[in-house]
């Protein structure tokens, strides 16, 4: 009798041990996804372009690369984790070329380029 107490007193105490041990918590990776259309070149007039984002943190930011797009958030947006959506204003292309620019989505240490291209006048 005294060994099975013993053995019950023993398998408390382990059971207690792995009870109290902290939970592992899991950092979610900062990423940053786009989804959007056309697959083809935008008109050669001014116009805008929505580009859904799927951000996984907050704190994300865009940044245009070329002087004739500008970026905004939807209105009522933010910069914080989920699904947003991003304004690109293109301007007239002029150029008598098509024409590319890329917008930076970054996050953390996280970079995704969307391309657009806009037909020629």
């Amino acid at each position: 009798m005294k060994k099975f107490l013993m053995l019950l007193a023993i398998a408390s105490m382990a059971i207690g041990a792995i009870s109290c041990q902290k939970e592992v918590q899991h950092e979610t990776p900062a990423s940053i996804a786009l989804y959007t259309h056309p697959d083809k070149p935008v008109a050669a007039s001014a116009g805008t372009l929505g580009v859904t984002v799927s951000a996984t943190v907050d704190g994300w930011t865009v940044t245009s690369q070329a002087d004739w797009i500008t970026v905004s958030l939807a209105p009522g947006m933010e910069y914080t984790k989920g699904v947003r959506e991003v304004i690109l204003s293109y301007t007239e292309n002029t150029t008598g070329s098509q024409r590319s620019g890329d917008v930076v989505f970054s996050v953390g240490s996280y970079n995704e380029t969307y391309t657009l291209t806009q037909a020629a006048k």
